[in-house]
């Protein structure tokens, strides 16, 4: 059943980059990519909102300090990976961002056995060398691209921390505030308020992101910073649209692998990462005319390897 699980979140993370790369081409600033980030931000919060409601979860919605700042950490993580995400997808594969995110799903691996004591095998330190490996393989010119410049390279690392801590701090939720846990302390909260919470804080996030950009702008220059009919046509609202839908399902059914089946962050976060490495693969190829190279080849298949080994090994 937890493989299920698995399964769906792969398949709705494949379509949200499918469509985040489609809405990349309309990105011609960082002004673009915050606001096209809160856009579906705004998104995941009603839906967010509509689950509390139909969870009944409402009594649930005066949380404590100690859940509150994990929901403000997840908002100021959630916030980084979208706007470094939706701003590198322009200048990387689509091969190499997912290898990116492979190296950034790493962090609840460490963090989780630095601070919760989940064992860390050899085959396990084996299989992030591998990845890591795979990460410096496609990081290199000449995987259906041209070289890219220390701004391209940056973006992707930013958003791979990004997306990382992100599943850092589900399992800070995880070990302290659901019965899953082993450090809780008696105060339980439903995923649907974190959730909630997580949107909302990635929200005032982005609004504070994009009052910065329209400042700057208006200093920069005297003309119209944005015009609604430019920046937003009806397909790009429904991309991000897709995009909220997936990434909603995607982070709530993370949250049901770990806490509800118990699957370990060392084996969840690398093995989507490794999955999604195959599915974008034909996604680029088929939908984005981006060839599959020897290196992108070798690339995959040593980030595979590591996978195999944290996995089942």
């Amino acid at each position: 059943m937890v493989y299920g699980v698995v399964a769906l979140t792969l398949l709705c993370l494949t379509v949200k980059g499918y469509s985040g790369k489609r809405t990349s081409g309309y990105v011609k600033d960082a002004t673009d990519s915050v606001r096209f980030s809160l856009l579906r931000m705004i998104f995941c919060m009603l839906i967010g909102g509509a689950l509390l409601l139909l969870e009944g979860a409402g009594k649930f919605l005066k949380i404590e300090t100690g859940m509150l700042g994990i929901c403000l950490l997840a908002g100021i993580s959630n916030a980084l990976f979208l706007v470094c995400w939706l701003s590198a997808v322009r200048k990387n594969s689509m091969v190499s961002m997912d290898v990116g995110m492979t190296l950034g799903s790493l962090l609840p691996a460490v963090f989780c056995a630095a601070l919760f004591g989940e064992e860390l095998s050899p085959w396990k330190m084996l299989g992030f060398a591998m990845i890591v490996a795979a990460t410096v393989i496609l990081a290199k010119p000449g995987n259906g691209q041209k070289g890219r410049g220390f701004g391209a390279i940056l973006l992707l690392i930013l958003a791979a921390v990004g997306d990382g801590m992100t599943g850092v701090v589900q399992q800070l939720y995880r070990q302290y505030y659901t019965e899953a846990g082993d450090f809780t302390h008696g105060v339980f909260y439903p995923k649907s308020i974190y959730h909630f919470y997580t949107y909302v804080f990635t929200s005032a996030a982005l609004l504070a992101a994009l009052a910065v950009c329209h400042l700057i702008q208006k200093r920069n220059s005297k003309k119209t910073v944005w015009r609604v009919r430019d920046a937003m046509p009806l397909r790009v609202v429904l991309h991000v649209l897709v995009m909220a839908v997936c990434l909603f399902a995607a982070n709530y059914l993370q949250t049901v692998a770990t806490n509800n089946f118990g699957m370990p962050s060392q084996v969840l976060y690398p093995v989507l990462k490794g999955g999604c490495l195959i599915t974008v693969n034909f996604v680029a190829m088929i939908f984005f005319g981006e060839k599959i190279t020897r290196r992108g080849v070798l690339g995959s298949s040593v980030a595979l390897c590591g996978i195999v080994c944290i996995n089942l090994l």
